[in-house]
């Protein structure tokens, strides 16, 4: 190909990738998502996403190339211009992944975004988010001297009539525990005909799961 062949071809793939681009902006808006915190731009997200998927389609094309264009020279005195490129394009792409976790490139992006526009990177990080106490908004805070172990006992004789908890633990800590809705699912509990949970036993139930479990 001449050079003038070249430029439309460039030309062609930057128009091509604008209208995907504008394609991708548009239909974002019109699947309804929404950003998962208040502190994260609703315009800038579906612009950086189709940034990202570009660029690993730009990169993958590149090394495409690059490989192509390497084998053709290979010879007698270049036979190791192959593994030796291929070994540095993997080097490069595991320094690309060393970086970014380790927070020295790109620190303020992630793949997980929490509730308060926080992001989750690492296992580490994944760790400490599950393992750290949410506290329900609707649930008050225990008074001075409350008695946490009688609420326990409380807890565990009305509580596991129906099924023990540690069987529907998990399900709790993910799906109440994390998301500070201890108050609905002892309200849930509460109102089941044969629970025997007296609005007072509720209260001390809920601060229990809040602040102990």
């Amino acid at each position: 190909m001449d050079n003038k062949s070249n430029v439309k071809l460039i030309a062609l793939a930057i128009c091509g990738a604008a209208l995907m681009g504008g394609a991708f902006y548009g239909l974002s808006f019109l699947t309804g998502y929404q950003v998962p915190a208040p502190n994260i731009s609703a315009d800038w997200t579906p612009v950086s996403s189709f940034i990202g998927w570009f660029m690993l389609i730009f990169c993958a094309s590149m090394i495409i190339r690059t490989l192509g264009r390497m084998s053709s020279r290979i010879s007698d005195r270049w036979f190791l211009s192959f593994p030796l490129g291929a070994l540095g394009i993997v080097l490069l792409m595991f320094v690309v992944l060393w970086l970014r976790p380790s927070g020295i490139l790109l620190s303020t992006t992630g793949r997980t975004t929490t509730m308060d526009g926080n992001y989750i990177r690492s296992v580490e990080e994944l760790k400490s988010f599950q393992s750290k106490a949410i506290l329900s908004p609707n649930v008050p805070l225990a008074p001075a001297g409350f008695d946490f172990a009688g609420a326990k006992s409380l807890f565990d004789g009305r509580c596991n009539k129906c099924h023990t908890f540690d069987s529907v633990s998990d399900v709790f800590k993910s799906k109440y525990k994390k998301t500070g809705k201890i108050d609905i699912i002892v309200k849930r509990m509460a109102d089941y005909p044969t629970s025997d949970i007296t609005p007072e036993e509720s209260k001390n139930i809920m601060m229990f799961l809040n602040e102990k479990l």
